[in-house]
C-alpha cells in the first residue's frame, strides 16, 4: 500500500461522511419539498462533493495499470436506450465546460428560466444516493478515467490542471484540507504529461 493508497482510501471515507451529512440535513423532516435556501445549500454540497469525487477517481485512475481489450468474437449485446429515467442517476466524469447552440440560444435561455427553483427534496436525494454508490465502488469510475487519460493522452491533447476551489472557508476542516491535498497530488499525477506549453 502506497502513500497515495491510503490518502485516496481516507478521501473516500471524508467525501462518505460528507454526502451522509447532506442526506441527513435534508431528509430530518421526511418533507417531499424543502426550503429554497436549503435546496441551495444541497445543490452547493452536491457539486463541491461531486468534485471532489471527480479529482479521486483521477487519483485512483492514475494507479490503474490498463490492460488493452481483448478481441471480442461475437458482436456484444445490445444495450437498451437511455431514457430520461435512466440518465437521471450517471454521474459525469467530465463535466461539460459550455452549453450547446449558439450564443442568441444560451441568451434567449437565460430569460426563459423558470422564476422558482424546485425546492423538491427527491432528485436531491436521489443524486446523493448516486455518489454514494459510486463511492462504494469506484473502480469501474477510475478504470473508465483511466482510459479517458490514455486516449487524451495519445490524441496530444494539452495537460489539464487542478485549479484551487474558491470558498473552502465554509467546508469542514476536514474537507478543505482533502480538497487543498486533492489539487497538490493530483497535479503531481498528472506532471508527466507531455505539455509543449
Amino acid at each position: 500500500m502506497t502513500q497515495l493508497t491510503g490518502f485516496i482510501e481516507e478521501g473516500f471515507s471524508t467525501v462518505r461522511e460528507a454526502v451522509v451529512e447532506v442526506m441527513d440535513r435534508l431528509s430530518v423532516d421526511f418533507r417531499p419539498e424543502v426550503t429554497q435556501t436549503l435546496a441551495r445549500h444541497a445543490r452547493k454540497q452536491i457539486k463541491f462533493i461531486e468534485i471532489l469525487l471527480r479529482r479521486l477517481i483521477l487519483l485512483l485512475a492514475s494507479e490503474i495499470e490498463l490492460v488493452p481489450p481483448a478481441k471480442a468474437t461475437s458482436t456484444p449485446p445490445p444495450r437498451e436506450p437511455q431514457t430520461t429515467r435512466t440518465r437521471a442517476g450517471t454521474f459525469k466524469l467530465l463535466p461539460k465546460l459550455g452549453q450547446a447552440g449558439t450564443p442568441f440560444e444560451r441568451l434567449r435561455a437565460l430569460h426563459t428560466a423558470p422564476s422558482r427553483r424546485n425546492t423538491a427534496s427527491a432528485p436531491l436525494l436521489h443524486r446523493l444516493s448516486t455518489l454514494l454508490h459510486h463511492l462504494e465502488n469506484p473502480m469501474p469510475l477510475a478504470r473508465r478515467m483511466a482510459r479517458i487519460i490514455d486516449h487524451l493522452k495519445a490524441e496530444g491533447e494539452p495537460r489539464p490542471v487542478i485549479l484551487p476551489l474558491a470558498g473552502l472557508h465554509r467546508a469542514g476542516p476536514q474537507l478543505a484540507l482533502l480538497t487543498s491535498s486533492l489539487m497538490l497530488h493530483g497535479n503531481d499525477v498528472l506532471r508527466d504529461w507531455f505539455d509543449t506549453s
